[in-house]
């Protein structure tokens, strides 16, 4: 594509231009967002103003994210997304309407001219629909869609669909959406994908050296990190029986801090234009807390104290509880149906707040997803718990052997929480 060989160029030549995106002087009713290229590398342009992406990836409790300093969500899909478009637009908050497209390891078919022309014509309509909104940023362009499917094809539904959202919205970057960066994933979007402006990376275990590795496969593009935080569940170490281990809430605010601070902050107004941290809301996705900023309740967890920091500059006037380590005392491997175990949290507040800690035990969930692939909540198994002092219990294990989690939740009375777990297995 034209532009793409130009940025050499127009990095030589000119201090700062214009290389994606709309033209400045375009008359429309939304917003004007382009990348510009510096001296530096690029830098996001909102309304003709310096734009630096402070995100989550999430749609829920916006005034919370808002008062953390959060000032950009990203979605996944543009269906029924009208009332949220006008509600970040009243709070002063960007979107990247993500546009899902749909994947082949869940059998779509894009060499069925039906099926792609049906797609093709989604992503048509929500542009229509979307490309005059004032808190429109940018189009996400799919999710992840080469995951266990043909990355031919995935390249190919990519800059299709960038090339109709560029033939209705000149105003607005398109940026792909993709897991990790691979060998030469990222450099293949570069080069195939004339029509997409930025490369959005998922990236969990692997943050630390993105930069690195982009640089190794040739990519000058410029990119968000469109997901990070703690390490993904097939990062971790598994227990003997094949159950992951889950980082605390601690673990995961301090591992999001150190590959925020590696790889993010100081590649920011050089090729990375910001970031979405991941979720803003909760899910069960291997456990109902492995990658929530929140809790189901409501309450945010230290990572989300972490991530206002590093948005602001400024600690909160109130602090998640810290949660380092959850043990009991008997073996985890040899447990008995019925069994009496001691359970310990590690956990303490910098604010002194009084801690209340709430004990469970969830089956261990044998669901085999990819992708971020619905996954249904997991009920806590009824069990007894006697508790010993403010941070300990014995708990009486379930009848039935197999693999569970013991779940300790810590909560300040302030509206913030610390979580952990620990797997363990029933033999008998």
């Amino acid at each position: 594509m034209k532009i793409k060989h130009s940025i050499v160029l127009a990095l030589v030549l000119l201090s700062s231009t214009q290389l994606f995106g709309c033209a400045e002087n375009d008359s429309h009713d939304g917003s004007s967002v382009v990348i510009h290229a510096t001296d530096d590398g690029y830098q996001l342009m909102q309304n003709g103003e310096p734009y630096t992406i402070y995100g989550v990836g999430g749609t829920e409790n916006l005034e919370l994210l808002k008062s953390y300093g959060g000032n950009t969500i990203r979605t996944w899909d543009a269906e029924g997304i009208e009332p949220l478009m006008d509600e970040a637009h009243d709070l002063g908050i960007a979107v990247v309407i993500g546009i899902w497209l749909d994947h082949g390891r869940h059998g779509f078919d894009y060499s069925d001219p039906a099926a792609k022309k049906e797609q093709l014509d989604r992503v048509e309509q929500f542009v229509l629909q979307f490309r005059d909104h004032p808190a429109l940023l940018a189009w996400g362009v799919g999710n992840e869609v080469e995951l266990g499917g043909s990355t031919d094809t995935a390249i190919q539904q990519i800059n299709d669909a960038a090339a109709v959202i560029k033939s209705f919205d000149t105003n607005h970057p398109t940026m792909s959406v993709i897991a990790e960066i691979g060998d030469d994933k990222a450099i293949r979007i570069q080069n195939e994908c004339p029509d997409i402006d930025m490369l959005g990376i998922n990236s969990y275990g692997g943050l630390g050296s993105i930069a690195t590795r982009l640089k190794e496969q040739g990519v000058t593009l410029p990119y968000a990190i469109t997901e990070y935080g703690p390490l993904g569940h097939w990062e971790t170490g598994n227990s003997p029986w094949g159950s992951p281990y889950e980082m605390t809430s601690t673990q995961k605010a301090e591992f999001l801090k150190s590959n925020y601070n590696a790889t993010i902050k100081p590649n920011l107004g050089k090729q990375c234009l910001g970031s979405f941290a991941f979720l803003w809301g909760n899910k069960q996705e291997k456990t109902s807390t492995w990658y929530g900023l929140l809790l189901k309740s409501g309450e945010t967890t230290e990572s989300v104290d972490v991530l206002s920091e590093l948005w602001t500059n400024n600690k909160v006037s109130n602090s998640a509880p810290q949660v380092r380590s959850l043990t009991i005392q008997e073996d985890v491997a040899a447990l008995v149906a019925g069994q009496a175990v001691h359970a310990s949290v590690d956990t303490s507040d910098t604010d002194g707040d009084p801690l209340a800690v709430s004990w469970e035990v969830v089956s261990e969930s044998t669901v085999v997803s990819a992708g971020g692939d619905h996954e249904d909540a997991i009920e806590a198994v009824p069990v007894k718990v006697q508790i010993v002092n403010d941070s300990s219990c014995v708990i009486t294990l379930p009848t039935e052997p197999g693999a569970y989690r013991i779940f300790a939740t810590v909560r300040d009375g302030q509206g913030h929480a610390g979580t952990a777990n620990l797997p363990i297995q029933i033999v008998e």
